[in-house]
């Protein structure tokens, strides 16, 4: 292990030994410095002359090893926002951003949601800081994620109802269902900072990876809920259209930031 170095020199060092598992290795670097010092990224390239302590470097050997930056800080950025994170709850990604950006001008504010699936608890927490009027429940199968989302919506003031439930079972009825669930088929191959630490039962949707999507669609259309706004793979449209075959009501599907089929909302007329 490196001892106390300058910050700059440190920097460059840490860049090297990410280059091989980031895109951004002098981001990251400066990212986990700055965690590390408790300072933001200005203060270090304001003092480059300051010491580095040596519990830097066991973060920087973590982050060499894939394990995903957002787990050792425990810190995710999302729709502006600064949200905790931890291992074994599913990291938010930008393409869910677009989920609820789509879902917004549907709402008037008064709606009761549900929201399958709640993770970390970023969409939940979003819809309420737009919304304050929402009426908003939350599940998860996993207690772990349940833990998670509470800190979160304490953490920003929101008043959501958390269950320990499979899809929306035991929640009653709603006007609007929110998800974004497992979508990912058994064998797509993903990379080593995903497959080795983020937890399989939020990335993995079945065999093909639309069965869970299946689920809520169907739960969605026994229901009395209106609107369904869920995000999918990017190859799962053509699935997606044949499970509403028979559907009276409209579905549009909505594209990410490079252009992928994302997710779609459906609402009954």
């Amino acid at each position: 292990m490196l001892g106390s170095i300058r910050i700059d020199e440190a920097l460059k060092r840490a860049k090297e030994r990410l280059a091989k598992v980031s895109e951004r290795p002098l981001l990251e670097a400066e990212l986990l410095l700055a965690h590390t010092l408790g300072k933001d990224r200005v203060y270090l390239h304001t003092h480059p002359e300051a010491e580095v302590p040596g519990r830097f470097w066991e973060l920087v050997k973590r982050r060499a090893l894939h394990e995903p930056l957002e787990y050792i800080t425990g810190k995710v950025s999302f729709f502006g926002k600064e949200f905790l994170i931890e291992p074994g709850v599913l990291i938010p990604r930008p393409e869910t951003e677009r989920l609820i950006e789509e879902l917004l001008p549907h709402l008037h504010g008064k709606e009761r949601v549900v929201e399958i699936g709640v993770g970390s608890g970023v969409i939940s927490t979003i819809l309420k800081l737009h919304l304050p009027g929402l009426k908003v429940v939350a599940t998860d199968i996993d207690p772990k994620a349940l833990d998670l989302a509470k800190k979160n919506f304490d953490r920003f003031g929101v008043d959501v109802e958390l269950r320990l439930s499979d899809l929306a079972e035991g929640v009653g009825g709603c006007d609007v269902i929110v998800s974004n669930p497992p979508y990912i088929a058994k064998d797509f191959p993903l990379p080593k900072n995903v497959v080795m630490y983020e937890p399989p039962q939020a990335l993995f949707g079945g065999e093909r990876g639309d069965e869970l999507l299946g689920r809520i669609i169907e739960y969605f259309l026994q229901s009395p809920a209106k609107i369904l706004a869920c995000e999918m793979g990017y190859d799962q449209k053509e699935a997606i259209q044949k499970r509403f075959e028979n559907f009276s009501g409209t579905l549009d599907f909505y594209k990410d930031l490079a252009g992928l089929d994302r997710g779609f909302i459906a609402r009954k007329r």
